[in-house]
């Protein structure tokens, strides 16, 4: 095994947005045997990073599905942002439909509406409370117009809706842009990156920077945005909470994330290269 690509949401955290002490013990456990392991991510740097550094890991990170790439020192390798004339027409899609979107930018994240959009998606709805969130979400900020955009790179952005129509009515208008990319990262949302952007294609140009051969290489994910990495890896792994739609496109199936089924997959492949070299 070369390199680990691992998702984070469903994937290395847990419903608490921390990492199994199991799952940083075997991230070590996997380092240690000069593995490569990288995070792929839908989320922006600091959300990504903030978590990693309280479970004092140190991991090259794919960010936002591929549109950014930051190696072990936090410099950045790859910076692709989404062409201004195609935002203006995936944004203008989203806000016909609602006010509860996240754009991923160079200034950090927007939204149309912050108020909405925590009290539909981070507040608990029994106690009124906020949920833990991450840093990006702590600092979003309402945007006015797309003039606000100008003069910022945009990365992603994260339509989130608990109506299925809407999700399903989304998807196909923005399907019909040729120059996006339409993922998912659970069943309330459609994420939408420029067509060259992508997890798989992220690995594609950070593997021969690391020195290593995706065929040798591993990708644990859960969600629809993880199947280019799946397509690029001669190891894909689904997690146990994966749909089995998804669970098709993989050789291997773990556990959960909240039984630490990243931990449960690594050390089923460390086993396997050990008991190769005793033989």
């Amino acid at each position: 095994m070369a390199l680990i690509a691992i998702d984070m949401d469903g994937t290395l955290v847990n419903g608490k947005n921390g990492i199994p002490i199991e799952n940083i013990e075997s991230i070590r456990a996997a380092q240690k045997e000069g593995i490569h392991v990288v995070i792929s991510t839908g989320r922006m740097y600091e959300s990504a990073k903030e978590v990693l550094d309280e479970a004092g890991l140190t991991c090259p990170i794919v960010c936002l599905n591929g549109s950014q790439i930051y190696d072990y020192e936090a410099k950045i390798l790859q910076n692709d942002s989404m062409d201004k004339n195609i935002f203006a027409k995936a944004l203008s899609i989203c806000e016909a439909e609602n006010k509860t979107f996240i754009i991923s930018t160079s200034e950090g994240s927007f939204t149309k509406c912050r108020d909405t959009l925590y009290d539909e998606f981070f507040t608990d709805k029994k106690t009124g409370k906020a949920y833990k969130v991450t840093a990006t979400l702590r600092k979003i900020r309402n945007y006015a117009s797309i003039e606000d955009f100008n003069d910022l790179d945009v990365y992603k952005i994260l339509f989130l809706s608990n109506n299925e129509e809407a999700i399903n009515r989304i998807r196909l208008k923005l399907m019909q842009e040729e120059e996006l990319l339409i993922t998912s990262s659970g069943s309330n949302n459609v994420e939408i990156n420029a067509a060259n952007v992508s997890k798989g294609a992220a690995l594609l140009k950070l593997a021969p920077i690391l020195g290593v051969e995706l065929k040798e290489s591993m990708a644990i994910g859960d969600s629809f945005n993880d199947v280019s990495m799946f397509n690029r890896v001669g190891f894909p792994v689904a997690m146990g909470n994966a749909k089995d739609e998804l669970k098709s496109h993989c050789s291997f199936v773990t556990k959960t994330n909240e039984e630490a089924g990243v931990a449960h997959a690594i050390y089923h492949f460390l086993d396997q290269k050990q008991k190769k070299k005793q033989n």
